[in-house]
């Protein structure tokens, strides 16, 4: 089962439930149509370009975390040094199919 037909159970599931608990005077329908979505499959993806890499870096938020082991401001402050790994995990992720653990 595909991520978007578990969501849309999920999100048929938490309809059920509200209409469950709504007064029972409301003209509410009992079933709610499912959305008919076809699985999707992708055997390829592109790879990520440096170019790729350097807009996602800068649309990053500035904002960080104490506890950040790596803050946003260090990974755009690297530039050309990051922009190497940064692509080299993204591109892992794609071709492997997951994302690398640390």
């Amino acid at each position: 089962q595909g991520r978007a037909e578990e969501f849309s159970c999920y999100l048929q599931d938490k309809i059920t439930q509200i209409q469950t608990n709504l007064d029972a005077d409301w003209a509410v329908p009992v079933e709610v149509p499912g959305a008919g979505l076809s699985q999707v499959i992708w055997s390829e993806f592109e790879p990520v370009t440096p170019e790729e890499v350097d807009k996602a870096v800068r649309a990053m938020s500035a904002a960080t975390c104490l506890l950040d082991p790596c803050p946003s401001w260090l990974v755009s402050a690297g530039g050309e040094v990051t922009r190497g790994w940064l692509q080299a995990i993204v591109n892992a992720s794609l071709a492997e199919g997951f994302f690398p653990q640390p």
